[in-house]
């Protein structure tokens, strides 16, 4: 059995997602019983700090632990707070992160295999009145 407990300032931005981040978001990464599939991490992100629309083919959980974020899909912006879960369907455009006054972490559960997530989606209304 491991133990561990959120630590905001734990952990770092994997080189490979850093383009697809606004502001600063950290991973602390949780050893996960499932083996390499599917991962079970920590985001910690700072105020105003969130990723870019995205898909993830097998779908994603988060479950939000600290400060109060947003969660948006193709029905509009969600405010999230600790408490919170999200289930994302598969292929379902989202984006999600701090809002521009709060951190906020999540819990996420998602498979982390190469091509899963996919960044090449439409912006939609991602990079207006965010305040970021």
């Amino acid at each position: 059995m491991d133990l561990n407990h959120s630590d905001p300032s734990a952990g770092d931005m994997p080189e490979e997602y850093r383009p697809y981040f606004q502001g600063v978001g950290r991973f602390q990464q949780l050893p996960s019983c499932f083996g390499d599939s599917p991962s079970a991490f920590m985001v910690h992100f700072e105020a105003g700090a969130r990723t870019r629309p995205h898909i993830h083919h097998s779908g994603q959980m988060l479950y939000i632990a600290d400060g109060e974020g947003i969660v948006a899909d193709g029905k509009g912006r969600h405010r999230v707070r600790p408490g919170d879960v999200v289930t994302v369907r598969p292929d379902e455009w989202h984006w999600h992160g701090a809002t521009p006054e709060s951190p906020m972490s999540h819990f996420t559960v998602q498979v982390t295999r190469a091509g899963d997530i996919e960044w090449d989606v439409e912006e939609r209304d991602w990079a207006t009145g965010y305040g970021g």
